[in-house]
């Protein structure tokens, strides 16, 4: 009797141990979950995924819901975004549309799963799958939730348009600042003086970041200085600009729920302490960006404040006479669109705006533009820097120097030496054509001399040399070619000035002729941006004729905008068919005045056969 009790004794405090062993894992395991559903909701991505993965090797490797949470963490951590896949595609294998937030007891993930799918896709340049998971999101959300939808529709058409980008890519150099400055890790947030010779930057420690500052000795870079303890920052404070004599610097200082715009002053060789922006410029709304202008006089300043053309605007302050920076006044809508505008910088001749924004046709995310200034308050429509300056990824914080020749913007590359590096943005310098040398001639051109120069019959060309000029009649004939444009591009190129030089000969020797300029675009982006995109290009012919000496009362422009197509957009499975589209991103001109006993337009189409409109 006191064996059997003895032993029912010992297997009642092996069920008790066993019991406990397990309760307490189960706590640790929800303790670890509700921290990184905290550190999610904070935003805190590297310590909500370290969370995260130790719920996932404590027997949730298959759990979709899991994987999911994973997936958005690597997706918002710099040079890791290609981990986020595998975790995404996994976490795909069972969605349900009633999916419980913030349980872990839920094993399925949300339809949303294909949303931040298509979004790791694209940031990983796999363009044609992320288009798949953006369609197959759409299918999957009620059509009740129709902001989602356009958020689906533009990231579409964000990879649509980084497509074209990145197969005409601009001619730039990215130069790594070197190891002294690019100490490993996140280095980010880099501005200069106006002479060359101050930078600050912001570079990632373990537990905070840091302000680093170094100054160019002999023409090299010195070993950077840890500033912020001189800012009396807890690591919260982020460089946003330097005032061009290298005396003032301004950062944002942020918390879990504001953020406002601080100055420090380089006096006696440190920094002083950090003070915070008069109340025209700080709110109880976010103020993310700083910068100023080469005077010292002018504040370009990012806010969501009430108010606002869309989510967070591009603002402008002037410094008044007490030495306080007046009150904000909204760039305008040419700039600030329905998204989010950041980190706008002023050229030092104050000619050029540069800025991140969300709301203009780009690759994904934030891209960065530039607008020019027509007057004290109008700018020209924002300009896509293109690809690679712009990326699939965000891309903010490009600070231009010396009148935007080069500029500084971090970027993760191969060669680099941490997440992200510093680099120096170089543009090539553009050298003037020879006089002596002769540009090639278009084929357009040929038959224009052809043309012009001997009123011969040419059905066969081969014998054109042989024939002696013969005056079969004093009709001329004048041979006219649309001007094309490259994606997203209104700037006349070499080739469209040639091909314009027939129409430029028409108008000199025939003052009674006038021309309308028909501006046209592919069908890519929305009908309203294109619009204005097709007035730009037919503006930018009808500037070039008024150069060339051409009296602007007889030039007409109009913009057609995404109609009228001469190639086609798709391929017969309704693919996109960019070699087609490129043809209708165009100018033609509609001569008018002629009298056609005296002159013959022709026209020539450049559509290949294969491609046309039949």
């Amino acid at each position: 009797m006191n064996k059997l009790i003895l032993t029912f004794l010992c297997c009642l405090v092996n069920l008790v141990s066993s019991y406990a062993q397990r309760s307490e894992s189960e706590i640790a395991l929800k303790e670890y979950f509700s921290d990184a559903e905290f550190f999610l909701t904070q935003e805190f991505y590297a310590d909500a995924l370290n969370d995260y993965l130790q719920v996932y090797r404590r027997g949730y490797k298959n759990n979709a819901n899991i994987n999911y949470r994973i997936g958005i963490c690597y997706l918002n951590i710099a040079g890791q975004k290609n981990k986020a896949i595998e975790y995404l595609e996994k976490a795909k294998e069972s969605v349900s549309p009633k999916y419980r937030e913030s349980s872990l007891k839920e094993k399925n993930a949300p339809i949303d799963v294909y949303l931040y799918l298509g979004n790791a896709y694209r940031v990983n340049n796999r363009l044609k799958e992320a288009i798949n998971s953006y369609n197959k999101y759409k299918e999957l959300l009620p059509e009740e939730e129709t902001n989602l939808h356009e958020y689906a529709n533009q990231q579409i058409e964000a990879s649509n348009i980084a497509i074209e980008f990145m197969k005409e890519p601009v001619e730039v150099e990215f130069i790594n600042l070197g190891t002294t400055i690019n100490q490993g890790n996140e280095n980010f947030k880099a501005v200069v003086s106006g002479d060359g010779t101050t930078l600050v930057y912001m570079h990632k420690l373990p537990f905070y970041n840091a302000v680093y500052f170094s100054k160019k000795i002999d023409n090299k870079w010195s070993e950077p200085e840890n500033i912020t303890p001189q800012l009396m920052s807890d690591g919260d404070q982020f460089v946003t600009s330097i005032s061009f004599d290298g005396k003032m610097l301004f950062l944002s200082r942020e918390d879990a729920f504001n953020s406002d715009i601080y100055v420090s002053y380089y006096m006696d060789n440190r920094w002083t302490k950090s003070v915070p922006l008069g109340a025209n410029i700080n709110t109880k709304y976010w103020e993310s960006h700083a910068s100023v202008s080469k005077d010292g006089e002018t504040l370009y300043f990012t806010s969501n404040r009430k108010g606002n053309k869309g989510e967070m605007d591009i603002y402008i302050a002037h410094l008044n006479d007490e030495g306080k920076w007046g009150p904000a006044v909204n760039i305008g809508e040419t700039i600030n669109s329905k998204l989010n505008e950041d980190t706008p910088f002023i050229t030092e001749d104050e000619k050029i705006l540069y800025f991140s924004s969300q709301g203009f046709r780009g690759m994904g995310g934030y891209d960065i533009f530039k607008s020019e200034r027509i007057s004290e308050k109008e700018w020209s429509m924002p300009q896509n820097l293109g690809y690679p300056i712009n990326t699939t990824d965000d891309d903010l914080f490009y600070f231009p120097w010396n009148n935007g020749e080069i500029a500084y913007m971090a970027k993760i590359m191969e060669e680099g030496h941490g997440a992200t590096d510093i680099y120096q943005v170089v543009y090539p310098v553009e050298v003037e054509e020879s006089i002596a040398e002769q540009p090639e001639t278009t084929e357009a051109q040929n038959l224009v001399e052809i043309l012009t120069k001997s009123p011969v019959d040419i059905t066969d060309s081969t014998e054109v040399e042989e024939k002696e000029p013969v005056e079969v009649s004093e009709i001329k004939t004048i041979v006219i070619s649309p001007v094309l444009f490259g994606f997203d591009k209104y700037i006349l190129s070499e080739t469209g000035k040639s091909d314009i030089k027939p129409l430029i000969g028409l108008l000199k020797s025939n003052e009674d002729v006038y021309v309308e300029l028909l501006g046209y675009t592919d069908p890519l982006g929305p009908a309203e941006y294109n619009l204005k995109l097709a007035k730009k290009r037919a503006l930018a012919v009808m500037n070039y004729l008024i150069e060339q000496g051409i009296d602007a009362g007889r030039l007409k422009p109009i913009e057609k905008g995404e109609v009228d197509f001469i190639a086609v957009n798709t391929h017969s499975d309704g693919s996109d068919n960019s070699e087609g589209r490129k043809y209708n991103r165009r100018v033609e001109f509609e001569v008018l005045g002629i009298d056609k006993n005296v002159i013959i337009i022709k026209r020539i189409d450049p559509v290949p056969d294969h491609l046309k409109v039949h």
